[in-house]
């Protein structure tokens, strides 16, 4: 297998990074985690087929995540896809297309059918509601998923709480296994997503030391979304056995030594904080 970290950076702008988005490659099949912000763009200095990638697993709602969703359903279609793309995402997801495809982008897709018809009828998604457990099956790869903690424990009313669904994925295939924390911080699902994992893809927002800058990024590290104090206790209690980092707020050669010397102290294994555009074969 070999993954490709397509978007390392958060949902701040960065000139470096792009928005989460990661393509796992399985033989012939190029498996697409989230479509944040760059995500085709990136797809396009890979050379990969837009129209071919998929399926799509959506780890979480929030707009670094799915920035470019509709922009990845309409312009693989105008690519040559010519069968809806498989979508499995927490509940909320088929909302969210249905709102894109009739609603924002509504007259785009009309102008690309009523008028230019040489794309044919629009094939848009078909879309997997799902939550912990198994996710799908074929027979070159099987993904199941648990829900991760990202942002539960902050004052949100219950309505919402109950709605709030964030996933990180595990994915077995040529007797390997890739996981990928989505936004997950330490709890004992992201532990067993990535438990014995050949490669963990897992979020690491901020240096240590940045998080004496204020409340608000030492309760991001708390509630929202995992550190370098805590990344590498997360795979070293998970067992991993090769250790990728992304989702970054944002750095600079300083903060990259402090990030992988923070997490040395936890985790011995191989390391790498990604780039997008990286490659990792295992």
């Amino acid at each position: 297998m070999k993954l490709h970290t397509l978007g390392t950076g958060g949902p701040r702008p960065d000139p470096d990074r792009g928005s989460a988005c990661h393509v796992l490659e399985i033989g012939d099949r190029r498996l697409l985690f989230d479509v944040g912000r760059g995500a085709i763009q990136r797809i396009a200095q890979k050379r990969f087929p837009i129209a071919s990638l998929g399926p799509l697993f959506i780890s979480h709602l929030h707009v670094d995540h799915i920035g470019e969703l509709a922009n990845c359903l309409i312009t693989s279609w105008m690519s040559g896809r010519r069968q809806p793309i498989s979508v499995f995402g927490p509940p909320g997801t088929a909302e969210v297309i249905d709102l894109l495809i009739s609603r924002v982008y509504e007259l785009d897709v009309r102008f690309r059918t009523e008028g230019e018809t040489a794309m044919g009828p629009f094939v848009g998604a078909s879309v997997t509601e799902v939550r912990a457990g198994p996710v799908v099956e074929t027979t070159e790869y099987r993904v199941t998923c648990e829900e991760m903690e990202h942002g539960h424990r902050l004052p949100f009313n219950e309505s919402f709480r109950s709605r709030w669904i964030c996933l990180g994925f595990r994915v077995e295939a040529e007797g390997k296994v890739f996981s990928f924390s989505g936004d997950g911080i330490m709890n004992e699902a992201l532990i067993r997503i990535a438990s014995g994992a050949d490669l963990h893809l897992q979020c690491c927002y901020l240096a240590h030391s940045e998080l004496a800058a204020n409340e608000h990024l030492r309760s991001v590290s708390q509630y929202t979304l995992a550190c370098s104090d805590t990344v590498g206790k997360i795979a070293a209690r998970a067992g991993v056995q090769r250790l990728v980092l992304t989702h970054f707020r944002g750095t600079t050669p300083a903060l990259s030594r402090e990030i992988e010397t923070d997490v040395r102290e936890d985790y011995s294994g191989p390391l790498a904080l990604a780039s997008d555009l990286d490659e990792f074969e295992f």
